[in-house]
């Protein structure tokens, strides 16, 4: 080994992070190492967003979201309030960690999104109030849609510290 050469080059190189871009493979989760229960699965509507964010901050805390809880709370209630306000009014949440992320689907029984591929990649005009959500959850999770005519399932991964 050269003098000055690190022992282990592949501690030393940085983590490449892309925080404000989209994810590498935008629907697609990726592989699932190890499948937990959901620690919580709660029904809302939308006089129970407040109780479900309240939830969703404390199971993300006992989960061991660390620094990313409020990212994770964000998700979930974007998501959640989404349901409510364009999938009938009401919707499911769970909420579990694998070995390297928190998951958090979201459920409804609405009509389904149009385009599910482009829904919230691009930034919202600044002009139109609402219309956020989806864009708000894609720059903090890897998200998965599965929708069609008797509802939508929208899975976030957020990734853990």
């Amino acid at each position: 080994m050269a003098t000055g050469e690190p022992m282990n080059a592949a501690r030393t190189r940085p983590r490449l992070r892309r925080p404000n871009a989209l994810p590498q493979a935008a629907g697609r989760m990726p592989t699932n190492r190890k499948a937990t229960t959901p620690v919580l699965d709660q029904t809302f509507d939308a006089g129970g967003l407040l109780g479900l964010r309240s939830a969703v901050a404390a199971y993300a805390a006992e989960l061991g979201a660390g620094r990313r809880v409020d990212d994770v709370v964000l998700v979930a209630h974007e998501l959640s309030s989404n349901a409510v306000r364009h999938g009938g009014g009401a919707g499911r949440l769970r909420l579990w960690r694998d070995d390297f992320r928190l998951l958090c689907r979201v459920s409804d029984s609405g009509p389904g999104l149009a385009d599910a591929a482009t829904a919230g990649v691009a930034p919202p005009s600044p002009r139109v109030p609402g219309g956020r959500g989806l864009w708000i959850a894609r720059r903090l999770a890897a998200v998965r849609i599965d929708t069609g005519p008797t509802g939508t399932v929208i899975t976030a991964a957020i990734p853990l510290p």
